[in-house]
């Protein structure tokens, strides 16, 4: 792993979610170890290759977290009619994905949106080298790529890398995970460019650390109407991280309409209405923390959320009320 300091936020003009739980039979040899620490790339990697649907996505081989994306949640994310029923009703001009990896919900965002302003946040030095071949080899292009994490504040800060599990790696290190210096940029700074009448679609996957991502954009979120965010919610992840899942849930679910993501989205799904279902309500969040644990064993059970702007002032996708969910039901 790249172990020099990063001094710096790269943002390029070009010519880029489901949790990763390491395998441990997924285990890295010496002499690419070596070849991380010197400053490996693509080319000089040994690479594995998964096609889901038109793209080809390339990842290193010894890389637990490159080959889950041969898992059916990614396939399923491909063929999705969220993209279709955002570019209806959204019509998003900026799509923002912290957390990129490889690049391939990046690619997914390119291909749903092509005349959309595309930003890749991505902190893991050596995965640059892959996001802009992954991209190259498909014939896509972004627009940004923020060599940062996305955290409450911009400054100088550590990120600790897990280099089996790339997607599993965290602003706070586990064990003995690499420790790297990088940058910290704010989503408020990210979508500085974004005017009023703009759609935005942000996708965040950030291993715990969410509380601070959303804390560095509540400039933006509580002052712009036609955003919608899709974001992990992992409370075993969180609690590593510092944060407190209920506590955080409850500020947000203040400030912002708050959905849980079903994961696999109907096919003759008609619109973002009918995909969100209904929202959770202030005073849930210890219950539904109770409930998402549950959802696997040992506690680390996890969601995704679809956070959108409140309907007060929301400028697009107004629900109506749905029967209470069962989750709620179950758990009251």
């Amino acid at each position: 792993m790249v172990s020099s300091k990063i001094e710096h936020i790269a943002l390029v003009s070009a010519s880029s979610a489901v949790p990763y739980r390491a395998d441990k039979r997924c285990m890295i040899e010496n002499s690419e170890m070596d070849d991380l620490k010197s400053g490996l790339t693509y080319d000089t990697a040994k690479l594995g290759l998964v096609t889901i649907g038109d793209i080809d996505l390339r990842y290193r081989d010894a890389d637990g977290g490159g080959k889950h994306y041969h898992g059916r949640g990614h396939f399923e994310e491909y063929v999705s009619p969220m993209y279709r029923l955002l570019a209806d009703e959204l019509k998003p001009s900026h799509c923002i994905d912290i957390g990129a990896n490889y690049g391939y919900t990046g690619l997914l965002m390119r291909r749903a949106f092509p005349d959309a302003n595309l930003t890749l946040v991505e902190p893991i030095p050596w995965l640059e080298s892959f996001v802009r071949k992954n991209f190259e080899n498909n014939g896509a292009s972004f627009d940004r790529f923020i060599s940062a994490i996305a955290s409450d504040a911009a400054a100088t800060t550590e990120f600790g890398v897990n280099t089996n599990a790339s997607q599993d790696s965290r602003v706070k290190a586990q064990g003995n995970w690499d420790v790297i210096s990088t940058t910290s940029v704010t989503l408020s700074e990210i979508t500085s460019p974004v005017s009023a009448d703009q759609g935005v679609y942000i996708k965040i996957d950030t291993q715990g650390w969410e509380e601070s991502v959303f804390r560095g954009g509540e400039r933006f979120l509580s002052s712009h109407n036609r955003w919608f965010i899709k974001t992990e919610f992992a409370p075993h992840w969180m609690i590593s991280q510092g944060s407190d899942p209920v506590a955080v849930l409850e500020s947000w679910l203040e400030k912002y309409d708050i959905y849980e993501s079903l994961g696999r989205v109907a096919w003759n799904c008609s619109s973002l209405t009918d995909m969100i279902g209904k929202k959770l309500e202030p005073g849930d969040g210890a219950k539904f923390v109770d409930y998402v644990q549950t959802l696997n064993k040992n506690g680390l059970g996890w969601v995704d959320l679809f956070v959108l702007p409140p309907a007060s002032r929301r400028a697009y996708a107004n629900t109506v009320e749905r029967p209470s969910s069962i989750w709620k039901r179950l758990f009251d």
